[in-house]
């Protein structure tokens, strides 16, 4: 087995996760059509490129054990490359994924990795997260908004907060200069609309980077 692979299935054991040998093989697929597309789309940093097991891969993994619910419906806002929706996706296949983006390149690479990929029950909207909650179809209708993009919590819950079900989460990847963005939730119009928040510190043998995802209970 290649060495990356080898070490993505290993960590992801720490995670609490077990990839099969497709799951693997998916893995596999996505980071070489990443680094296809990623010379002519700037889909990903020069230097993550060097460390996708790690830094893309293996931190959206992170956030598998924060979600309970299975067969959920969540949507990846701002997801870029797919980031962490399609790690969570091949990780949990019963997951029901939309994957909302706003930019056309990142967009199309999209709709091509998850026709690659095959993954079923998965949606590409080519929107901007501000419109799209707009619209009757999406009020009220997603179990889990999850996000790697640089919304603060406070933006990232108000736009949750119109696409969530009664009891739907709002989790977001955050680093350790948290507290601000905290402290804005609490004391702005967000205010009362939530039910519950947790920090979790993700401490993981693959990254020395600080990492919290905050889980925001609507």
């Amino acid at each position: 087995m290649d060495k990356e692979l080898l070490a993505l299935r290993n960590h992801a054991r720490f995670l609490g996760i077990a990839l099969d040998d497709h799951q693997l093989a998916l893995f596999n697929v996505y980071k070489n059509e990443l680094l296809q597309w990623n010379t002519k789309t700037n889909l990903i940093s020069e230097n993550s490129s060097h460390e996708i097991i790690t830094r893309h891969f293996l931190d959206s993994l992170t956030a598998l054990r924060f979600i309970s619910q299975t067969g959920c419906k969540m949507m990846d806002v701002g997801c870029g490359a797919g980031f962490p929706g399609i790690p969570l996706k091949i990780a949990q296949p019963d997951f029901k994924l939309f994957l909302l983006e706003a930019n056309r390149k990142k967009v199309s690479f999209l709709k091509n990795i998850l026709r690659v990929l095959d993954l079923k029950q998965s949606v590409v909207l080519h929107d901007r997260v501000e419109d799209i909650v707009k619209t009757v179809t999406w009020k009220e209708s997603v179990d889990v908004v999850i996000s790697r993009a640089t919304f603060s919590i406070s933006e990232l819950f108000s736009l949750g907060d119109l696409l969530l079900r009664p009891g739907g989460d709002v989790l977001a990847f955050k680093g350790p200069d948290v507290d601000p963005e905290i402290q804005d939730l609490f004391s702005g119009k967000n205010r009362g609309k939530f039910s519950q928040l947790i920090q979790h510190d993700i401490k993981a043998d693959f990254s020395d980077a600080t990492r919290k995802i905050i889980i925001i209970k609507k």
